[in-house]
């Protein structure tokens, strides 16, 4: 009796030997198999090589059906079906998946990373779910479904840690194609912004050129425009000061006229110092004007304007009322006697002869004098004064000067 358990419990022993041998047998020959799949990965330049390169190696290592892998990015962080096998399958795969992520399985299964076994919709099949991962973050998740083919009824063999350590291989592979995708957008965005910045540099180049050379025309243009503009109003000031000088002075000899000639008087009259008027008209002028005609007459008087303008001082204003009619503003007149000298030059230099027309003419002048504040203060007045003053210069023999405060009551005739 105790022999046959002997013998029975050896028998157990060595089939118990003999499954571990084979299994640490199958399980190196899967180690030296990772091996060969982890430097097939190496040379693979895709997601979707990579996934079809892992699929393959599933494949050898558990009965999967149809299977799906889906994956996350750093844009979308929702799973969507990166490769299926086979395609047509995807659909049964999408719908399962959307069950498996309400009740929280996916979520559970991510947050394991080992293998999840669960029964399918329909209750008849198996669904394998396991995490993609690289040492740093979730890749992914593949979804398969599965059959046992192992007596006690696992859908997947015993070393199961390898199927982990495959797609663990897979995920850091992914990772870095994932990286290197990222990083070559990344590049080409920066070359592509380089070559945007480029263009636009030289785009810049050519506008700046363009704008240096639409500065200088603009620049010239508006020196044209400006030359012109000052131009026109240089002319403008030039026919502004014309009128205005037509306006205060006479047009044939370029003295005050009558109305500068009041408002000099009035300012002398408002400073309240005493003013002097002198009131001259020509003797004999009429009978030049009759005899050698009016050209000859304006010379004539021409002539006197410019001597007139010589026996004055600075500040003193000579005008003509019109015709043969001289008047001057004298402000601050220094006495009497300075004006009767003043009158006494005048007669003097008109009685000289003037050469006009190959012949000498000679004429004289009467004078009236009135001096303000005495013969009046305001600009009437002392027209008037003056005016009576030269008449009476005039009654007494011309080619002399009168004051007015020496007639007193005489009236002009």
């Amino acid at each position: 009796m105790d022999r046959e358990r002997t013998i029975t419990f050896l028998e157990e022993r060595i089939s118990f030997l003999y499954h571990e041998r084979n299994a640490a047998v199958k399980a190196f020959e899967t180690a030296l198999d990772l091996n060969a799949f982890t430097a097939s990965l190496t040379g693979l330049g895709s997601t979707r090589e990579v996934l079809e390169e892992t699929a393959s190696k599933l494949r050898t290592m558990a009965s999967f059906g149809p299977l799906a892998f889906y994956l996350v990015t750093e844009d979308d962080p929702s799973l969507s079906p990166a490769w299926a096998d086979p395609p047509e399958e995807l659909h049964r795969l999408d719908d399962e998946l959307a069950l498996l992520i309400e009740d929280r399985t996916v979520a559970w299964a991510l947050k394991r990373k080992e293998p999840v076994i669960v029964s399918a919709s329909g209750g008849r099949e198996k669904l394998f779910l396991h995490a993609i991962a690289s040492p740093s973050k979730i890749i992914g998740l593949l979804l398969a479904f599965v059959e046992s083919r192992e007596e006690n009824g696992d859908p997947v063999p015993s070393y199961h840690d390898f199927l982990s350590i495959v797609l663990a291989t897979a995920g850091g592979l992914l990772d870095n194609l994932l990286l290197r995708g990222r990083i070559d957008e990344l590049n080409k965005n920066l070359h592509e912004k380089i070559d945007s910045l480029e263009k636009s540099r030289e785009e810049l180049s050519i506008y700046r050129d363009n704008l240096e050379i639409e500065v200088i025309n603009r620049t010239r243009d508006l020196e044209r425009a400006n030359s012109e503009l000052r131009r026109e109003i240089e002319e403008r000031k030039k026919a502004e000061e014309e009128v205005r000088y037509r306006a205060y002075h006479d047009a044939l000899t370029g003295l005050a006229n009558r109305e500068l000639f009041s408002q000099r008087l009035q300012e002398a009259i408002d400073r309240k110092n005493p003013v002097a008027v002198l009131f001259m008209d020509l003797d004999g002028f009429k009978s030049v004007n009759d005899t050698l005609g009016h050209d000859t007459g304006d010379l004539l008087l021409q002539k006197i304007a410019r001597r007139l303008t010589r026996e004055v001082e600075e500040g003193d204003t000579v005008a003509r009322m019109g015709g043969d009619e001289f008047t001057i503003v004298i402000p601050s007149p220094a006495s009497l006697d300075a004006l009767k000298d003043t009158a006494s030059r005048i007669l003097e230099r008109v009685a000289k002869p003037v050469r006009l027309a190959d012949r000498e003419i000679s004429v004289t002048a009467s004078i009236g004098i009135s001096v303000c504040p005495g013969d009046g203060v305001t600009v009437q007045d002392l027209m008037k004064h003056a005016d009576i003053a030269m008449y009476a210069a005039k009654e007494q023999g011309k080619n002399r000067y009168r004051f007015k405060r020496d007639l007193p009551g005489k009236t002009p005739a």
